[in-house]
């Protein structure tokens, strides 16, 4: 149930494919309309060359057909926004995993240690680590707080 925002968010995080497939179909729009009508227009291509020779027709538009296309800021504000919220949802989502994690760990009443001990069929130690936390990427998002016990949590 925690976990419902940040899926919800991931969901968003695959319009970046549609935002590059856009601007990369913008990008080659050009050379694939000249080649679509090639047939069509092989005649005409000596009537343009002679309409441009004589300064009629300027030489970038003596073509039969094209069609240009050009990326606009807002296909880049997508790009950028879509990269921000990949930044995002992976700032929320290793945080919300670390939590679920650390109340894991405090319900089994056992620590969560940086380095896991297990022994080999030789009799000699392994030592495994585990996978970076949210604390280990953003430390810079962290505070440490210091608890400090109450006279009746002493006596307890």
């Amino acid at each position: 149930k925690r976990l419902f925002f940040t899926e919800s968010v991931e969901s968003w995080q695959y319009m970046q494919v549609y935002v590059l497939s856009i601007i990369l179909a913008a990008l080659q729009l050009g050379g694939v309309s000249e080649a679509m009508v090639e047939a069509v227009c092989g005649p005409f291509e000596h009537l343009f060359s002679s309409l441009s020779y004589f300064g009629i027709l300027e030489e970038r538009y003596a073509k039969c057909f094209r069609i240009e296309a050009y990326v606009e800021l807002g296909s880049w504000l997508l790009v950028t926004s879509s990269l921000l919220l990949m930044l995002q949802f992976h700032f929320v989502s290793s945080a919300a995993k670390q939590l679920i994690d650390d109340e894991k760990s405090n319900s089994e009443s056992s620590k969560l240690d940086i380095e896991e001990v297990r022994s080999t069929a030789e009799g000699q130690k392994a030592v495994t680590s585990i996978n970076p936390r949210f604390t280990d990427y953003y430390s810079f998002a962290v505070v440490k707080v210091q608890k400090r016990l109450s006279q009746d949590e002493v006596e307890l």
